[in-house]
C-alpha cells in the first residue's frame, strides 16, 4: 500500500505547503478547508500534478460531530491513514481586560477540541488497521513564548503540545507515534502581496534573519512521519529560525513585547463594557 496522509487546514500557507512536501514524498493526501475553496483546489492540482491522489473535503472542524465524520471520510477515500496532520485552527489575539467568552469559545473549539477529535478518530482507524502511524499536532513557538496579548491563542497551542506527551505514551502500545511541530514567523507570498508581512524589526530579530516558510515545516512534517524518526515520539521541534531563543537582551535597546496601539484599544473597548 501507497503512504497517505490528512492534512486539515490546506487551502493556504502552511498546511498546503506542508500537504504538497508530503506529495513530493510520496503521499496520496486527504485535504480539509473551511471557506477557501479556490484555495484547496489550488493545493489539490498541485499534488496531482506531482501524480498523487489528493481528495478535498470541506469541513467546519470547530463543530463537535465534524472531525470525526470527515477523518472517516478521508479514511474511506484514502483506504488507510500512515499520517494526519492536525493544522486547522484561528486565531485571536487581545487582553484577558476585554476577552469574551465567546472568544475562548472560539479558540477552544478550533485549537484545541478540534485537534483531539481530530487525532482520536485517525488514531482509531490506525489501531483498527494495525498501522503504525504518526500524528503531528502544529502548535507555535508562540506555546512557550510568553506575549501581552496571546494569552489564549499562545494558551491553547500550549495546552495542545502538552496533551502531545500523554497521547504519545497513550499510543505507544500500537506503534503509533505524536509530535509536534511549532513554526515561529512564517508567511508565504500571495499575488498582489509580495512585500513583506513582518516588521523590519521582527526580521531583524530572529537569529537567522528571515520568517520561514511553509515548505520548511513541511519538510519536518515528512521526516517525523518517516522511519528516519521511528524512534522520535512526544517531543515537539521548533522551526522557527530561532525566533524564541535570545528571551531578555540585557543591555539591548527596549523591547516592544506589546505591539503598537494595544494598549489604546483595550482603553476603548473597556469605556463601553459592562461592569
Amino acid at each position: 500500500m501507497g503512504k497517505t496522509a490528512i492534512v486539515t487546514g490546506a487551502s493556504h500557507n502552511i498546511g498546503q505547503g506542508i500537504a504538497i512536501v508530503l506529495a513530493e514524498h510520496g503521499y496520496d493526501v486527504a485535504i480539509t478547508y473551511k471557506t477557501r475553496e479556490e484555495g484547496a483546489n489550488d493545493t489539490k492540482a498541485a499534488i496531482e500534478k506531482l501524480g498523487r491522489k489528493c481528495y478535498v473535503f470541506q469541513a467546519s472542524l470547530e463543530e463537535a460531530a465534524v472531525p470525526e465524520a470527515v477523518v472517516n471520510k478521508a479514511h474511506e477515500a484514502l483506504g488507510h491513514i500512515d499520517l494526519i496532520v492536525c493544522n486547522a485552527g484561528r486565531d485571536v489575539r487581545g487582553s484577558v481586560l476585554t476577552s469574551t467568552a465567546e472568544d475562548l469559545e472560539m479558540l477552544y473549539t478550533s485549537n484545541y477540541r478540534n485537534y483531539v477529535l481530530c487525532a482520536g478518530a485517525a488514531a482509531r482507524h490506525m489501531v483498527k488497521d494495525g498501522t503504525e502511524g504518526c500524528i503531528l499536532f502544529i502548535t507555535s513557538s508562540r506555546a512557550e513564548q510568553a506575549y501581552p496579548d496571546d494569552f489564549l491563542y499562545g494558551g491553547f497551542k500550549a495546552a495542545i503540545k502538552r496533551a502531545a506527551s500523554s497521547m504519545a505514551i497513550d499510543l505507544s502500545h500500537y506503534n503509533i507515534r505524536v509530535n509536534c511541530v511549532a513554526p515561529g514567523a512564517t508567511w508565504t507570498p500571495r499575488p498582489g502581496q509580495e512585500t513583506r508581512l513582518y516588521s523590519d524589526f521582527v526580521t531583524k530579530s530572529i537569529p537567522l534573519h528571515r520568517v520561514g516558510n511553509p515548505r520548511e515545516n513541511g519538510e519536518v512534517c515528512a521526516f517525523l512521519a518517516s522511519e528516519h524518526a521511528s524512534y522520535i515520539t512526544g517531543i515537539t521541534v521548533r522551526v522557527d529560525g530561532g525566533l524564541i531563543l535570545p528571551g531578555m537582551l540585557e543591555g539591548s535597546e527596549h523591547y516592544p513585547w506589546v505591539r503598537p496601539g494595544f494598549y489604546d484599544e483595550q482603553a476603548e473597548k473597556l469605556k463601553n463594557w459592562p461592569v
